[in-house]
């Protein structure tokens, strides 16, 4: 019974570790935002996110209407903005961007 009960949790384990192989590609996170290899964020994706921040920056009013039409949502441009935050050198080109 034991050697039966042994198996079997063999055989979950290694059911278990090949299911939780690495990714073929990477994943988009909410706000469509794919990560790059080194986990930072697209330049198309910095470009998306000036041009949404000077829209709502000019009509505040419609902002939802500007994310809307983006494909963003609050939470995923919050989302963009923390990972463009991560990165000091996108940071600092979105910072000279906004300008």
């Amino acid at each position: 019974m034991k050697a039966r009960i042994r198996g079997l949790a063999l055989l979950a384990a290694l059911t278990m570790a090949a299911a939780c192989g690495r990714p073929e590609a990477p994943p988009a996170d909410s706000a469509g935002v794919v990560a790059t290899q080194s986990g930072g964020v697209a330049l198309a994706d910095l470009d998306r996110s000036v041009t949404v921040a000077k829209a709502i920056r000019a009509t505040p009013g419609a902002a939802d209407s500007i994310l809307a039409a983006h494909g963003l949502t609050r939470p995923g441009f919050d989302s963009l903005m923390y990972a463009i935050a991560a990165d000091s050198a996108l940071a600092r080109a979105y910072t000279e961007s906004i300008r």
